[in-house]
């Protein structure tokens, strides 16, 4: 047997294999990087010796029958020229074809440059349809910021340069003469490409929109961005300057196009509509149940059940959706009309509750008012359904016809501050068909949404907040308005029957949307009744995190919302000091650096109103824990909580927490910059401050930031009252690490916090510190746990000193029935077990006594 196999084995050695299919040929390398120059010059290309470069200048894939690179004689470069090219290798398969766009500059704009991002498209020869009938092969190149805060259009070190399918988008915009157009990034093999663009998050789909009958260019901008400050996700946006090119030669003053907006499509993503993708083989339940979107707006895909409500479809799209789940969504969608426009419709079991969000259905209806969005109700209003979860309404999406942009001989009168806009539309067919007049027959959604707008006149819809951010987005566009109103002239012009007449100049068209979105506040505050006697305190909660025992328990967290947020979105973000976190339980560092839940209650800092008004029960809260080891080979454990201040001034950080074995201070620190790095304070024109990676953090105006741990529980207070460019700044953040001398080692031991909360406090500011009331110098006697109890329960206590402690229970009538401390004792963190198995059901007092002062509390004991 041996012998037969022994010449198999000497063939499998020197028979060599073939490699083809298994070592593509390296690509080849370009001389020049892509992007803009100013003279011709010869651009050579290499790759292996043993191969042979072929290139092509008219968008196809390189083939052996393409030109052939001969080493020595470069490809004149001169123009606007794409070169692809690929290398072959006998024996080898062909290497990844390599694109490379350089784009000539006319002299009269080679010195271009801007405070904004830059984009160049390059069309060559497959020029976008004007009315938008197919998608075009386009170059899109992305220029960002220098270190200076500039943009120059004269670069090769793009901060984009991708292939990309795009047509001209819209419906009425499709007839301006400034055109907006979807951007579908794709690599060589002509498949999706997701890449971050200008500090966004990473995608393949984006929009370039284009400002025309918005004169204030920035209306879509202030709706995405008060959206997103109301705490529900909106596309985010980065303003640019474009240059649209087509043909073959140099790029002259006359491709500038104006000032754009890149934006996120509406689509699912992680970070965008954060729901599951359907995939066409989820055709039964539970994964049949999401996720979609869907759009109430002119093209209809799908059909209620019910009342033939029509909707389009997003995600799946028409032509992917499966029958089944075509059916199931018409289905939904009609046992939630049936349960809205039945009988028990108020019924939160069995009534619109079930099947839809109220929350959201408020928020949105807010915002359309608020901005009076003209198109509201009727289009472009975006709805999703996550798996297993209800219909949510939103994103927002096209409110150029808002803030006052609208005129109309119907009488709508969008230009006026006053009145509601949805008295205008048809309550039946456009106001959602109808679903938003029914919701409104239900007092609790009435008095909610009166209870909402008063909620975001403290932050999102305060005054002062709106109109710093358009003053904000003036500030940002700054010099390209008078580059983008010299190439579109039509300041004071009419340029849409269904838009206002606008001013001369740029700044009355501010002043405008300034003067009436006060006025529309105002009067809006004349419709909403008193407002709630808690949103008149001196201190206004904005965020707040519970730790109850639904929390998973031996689970390691890498983010945790707040559990109560007034308006906005925050949360903590943990970053672990042990690289690959978190671990699976079967992982020799699982639980190890890591953020969790902890049995470890306290009424320290506790808020009832944070946690849907209960009042605090011992045994239904738990805490959150950091563990061991606090460094190691990915940095060090570190708590990043993101606390949008969005229309607060006078911001107050405050929480407990207790050493457990593990470190000895707090280091707390904040940044008050963007997610690219941007300060609020800076300016677009000193855009240098501009970052790729970790945001900037000071301890300017909280001392040194250093805060002692103790061995049990204290409330600590970071007061960032005073610190303007904390308030009102949708990007604030604080920092929490840790440090002390046994802070590497690792034997299971961590550091416990709990009842983080943030608010705006009006009261008499202070320096940051641990309230008086918590500092160690204190005598502390902590609720029993557990309680209720059934036979034993844990006293906890604290001395500042030594002397002599009596520690009693009592029974309801005053008569003491054990005591369980009365001795010397020395100063600090003290426990004593209660062992009630003689004594019977009801509630007990205890009382410490120590120095010149006693504290009682009580507890329940149940057999």
């Amino acid at each position: 047997m041996r012998l037969q196999i022994l010449p198999l084995l000497l063939l499998s050695v020197f028979i060599p294999f073939n490699s083809k299919a298994e070592t593509p040929t390296n690509p080849p390398e370009f001389s020049h990087p892509a992007g803009t120059y100013e003279n011709p010059f010869g651009l050579e290309l290499s790759a292996h010796e043993d191969a042979t470069v072929y290139y092509t200048t008219n968008g196809e894939v390189p083939t052996e029958t393409s030109n052939e690179f001969q080493p020595g004689d470069p490809v004149h470069i001169s123009g606007s020229v794409m070169v692809r090219a690929r290398a072959f290798r006998e024996g080898y398969d062909p290497s990844k074809p390599v694109t490379k766009v350089f784009t000539q500059l006319h002299q009269n704009i080679a010195d271009f440059d801007s405070n904004l991002p830059l984009v160049v498209v390059n069309q060559f020869d497959d020029v976008m349809h004007p009315e938008g009938l197919h998608r075009s092969t386009i170059y899109f190149s992305v220029i960002d910021l220098d270190d200076d805060g500039r943009a120059r259009l004269l670069s090769d070190e793009l901060h984009l340069h991708s292939r990309s399918e795009s047509n001209y988008r819209g419906t009425s915009s499709l007839t301006f003469p400034k055109k907006q157009f979807g951007v579908r990034l794709i690599d060589e093999q002509d498949e999706n490409r997701n890449e971050p663009i200008l500090g966004l998050p990473s995608e393949n789909n984006w929009i370039m929109h284009a400002p025309w009958d918005d004169r204030t260019l920035i209306r879509n901008a202030v709706a995405f961005q008060l959206s997103s400050d109301m705490g529900r996700y909106a596309p985010r946006t980065r303003f640019v300057e474009l240059f649209l090119h087509e043909g073959d030669g140099p790029v002259t003053e006359d491709h500038y196009h104006g000032v754009y907006m890149l934006l996120e499509r509406i689509k699912w993503d992680d970070n965008r509509v954060d729901i599951e993708k359907i995939t066409p083989e989820d055709n039964s339940e539970p994964e049949i149940s999401g996720g979609y979107i869907i759009n109430f707006d002119r093209d209809i895909h799908i059909r209620s059940t019910s009342r033939n409500t029509g909707f389009a479809l997003v995600r799946p799209q028409d032509w992917d959706i499966t029958s089944q789940q075509r059916s199931w969504i018409e289905q939904y969608l009609g046992d939630l009309e049936n349960a809205l426009f039945g009988a028990n419709f108020r019924d939160p079991d069995d009534g619109y509750a079930a099947y839809l969000d109220p929350e959201s259905f408020i928020d949105h209806h807010l915002i359309t008012e608020t901005l009076k969005e003209m198109d509201g109700y009727r289009l472009s209003t975006y709805l999703y359904k996550d798996r297993g979860e209800r219909l949510v309404m939103g994103p927002v999406w096209d409110y150029n016809l808002s803030l006052g942009n609208y005129t109309t001989t119907e009488g709508w009168n969008g230009h006026d501050p006053t009145g509601w806009y949805y008295t205008h539309v048809d309550p039946e067919d456009q106001y959602l068909n109808g679903w938003y007049t029914r919701l409104f027959q239900d007092p609790d959604f009435e008095e909610r949404y009166r209870e909402r707008w008063w909620e975001l006149r403290q932050g999102a819809f305060s005054s002062d907040h709106i109109v710093n951010m358009i003053h904000d987005y003036v500030d940002k566009l700054d010099e390209a308005i008078d580059r983008n109103f010299e190439r579109w002239d039509i300041l004071g012009d009419d340029v849409w029957e269904w838009s206002r007449d606008g001013f001369d100049t740029y700044e009355e068209e501010i002043d405008y949307m300034v003067n009436w979105i006060e006025t529309r506040l105002e009067w809006i505050d004349t419709q909403m009744g008193e407002p709630p006697a808690d949103l008149s305190d001196e201190t206004q909660l904005r965020y707040f995190w519970y730790f109850g025992d639904k929390m998973l328990n031996n689970t390691p967290f890498e983010t945790i919302d707040a559990s109560f947020s007034l308006v906005d979105n925050a949360r903590i973000r943990f970053h672990s000091a042990l690289d690959g976190y978190p671990f699976h339980e079967d992982h020799d560092l699982w639980r190890k650096a890591s953020m969790e839940r902890r049995n470890q209650p306290t009424d320290i800092n506790y808020r009832e109103k944070g946690n849907e008004g209960r009042p605090f029960n011992w045994n239904a809260m738990r805490a959150l824990q950091v563990r061991q080891p606090f460094r190691g080979d990915a940095g060090e454990n570190t708590m990043i909580f993101e606390l949008p201040t969005t229309g607060m001034d006078s911001p107050v950080f405050r929480f407990a927490a207790m050493d457990e074995g593990a470190a000895e201070e707090l280091v707390i620190d904040y940044s008050v910059a963007d997610q690219s790095g941007l300060n609020k304070t800076d300016s677009d024109a000193d855009s240098s401050n501009r970052t790729t990676g970790e945001p900037e953090w000071t301890t300017e105006g909280i001392g040194d930031g250093r805060f002692s741990l103790g061995q049990e529980y204290q409330e600590y207070k970071v007061d960032f009252r005073g610190i303007e460019s904390v308030t009102d700044n949708p990007d604030f953040k604080v920092r929490i690490r840790f440090d002390g001398d046994i802070i590497d080692d690792d034997r299971g031991n961590r550091v416990t916090f709990n009842n983080f909360s943030f608010e705006d406090d009006d009261s008499e500011p202070v320096s940051a510190s641990y309230d008086d009331e918590q500092k160690p110098g204190t005598v502390r006697l902590e609720q029993n746990y557990p309680n209720p109890f059934n036979s034993t329960t844990v006293i906890r206590y604290h001395l500042p000193e030594s002397g002599n402690v009596t520690l009693d229970v009592y029974d309801v009538l005053g008569q003491r029935v054990k005591t369980l401390v009365n001795e010397q004792l020395a100063a600090g963190s003290h426990e004593v077990t209660l062992d009630a198995g003689r004594l019977s059901s009801g509630v007990y007092l205890y009382r410490l006594e120590a120095g010149s002062g006693s504290i009682t509390k009580s507890m329940l004991l149940v057999k």
